[in-house]
């Protein structure tokens, strides 16, 4: 999804300044698309100039004034269009994949960190999700209720599952401190061992 179409979701949930467009890109969709909050608010004045959303300049007292965006019939029938194009697929891109991946070449205590770093954000995600159950749309109902689920799976999962990895990580890195510095790396990998 681009920038211009993310603008108009947002914007299909009610009118919002440029600032609240970034905070909620910011706060709720960078957490599973890849966007550039950098580009919201150019992205707004070409929404603008195409005749998708309306700008009204609203003056608040001892701040600077602000732009408030309303998305127009136009601008929600470019987002439908949009949306159905989508082919609605489902990437994971995650840094925590990565590490756990390659988990026997670090640390263990840095593994204890990332993994309590997201347990701790999956308490945060839940707390999120669960002051946002009333969502009045039947899709962000729903995917509330997903991400509830997901989160609670994976946290019973770490929670269940931490311990004996670190453990065994332990183990694997001490037997590796044995090892002669001239022995090959890999090869066990390339012969299919």
């Amino acid at each position: 999804m681009d920038t211009k179409t993310l603008c108009l979701a947002v914007l299909s949930m009610g009118d919002a300044s440029g600032y609240e467009i970034k905070k909620r890109v910011e706060e709720v969709f960078s957490r599973f698309m890849d966007v550039a909050p950098s580009g919201i608010y150019a992205a707004l004045k070409l929404l603008e100039k195409e005749g998708f959303v309306s700008a009204q300049i609203v003056v608040q007292e001892g701040r600077p004034n602000k732009t408030v965006y309303t998305l127009l019939e136009r601008g929600r029938d470019a987002l439908v269009v949009s949306l159905r194009a989508s082919e609605g697929r489902h990437k994971i891109r995650s840094e925590l994949v990565t590490l756990l991946m390659f988990a026997d070449l670090l640390p263990p205590t840095k593994l204890r960190d990332i993994l309590a770093h997201r347990i701790a954000e999956l308490e945060q995600i839940t707390t999120e999700l669960e002051a946002s159950a009333s969502a009045c749309r039947p899709g962000h109902r729903f995917l509330v209720r997903m991400g509830m689920e997901l989160a609670s799976a994976e946290l019973a999962f770490l929670r269940k599952n931490v311990p004996g990895f670190l453990d065994e990580l332990g183990r694997n890195e001490a037997s590796q401190e044995k090892k002669s510095p001239d022995s090959p790396v890999g090869s066990n990998l390339l012969q299919g061992q």
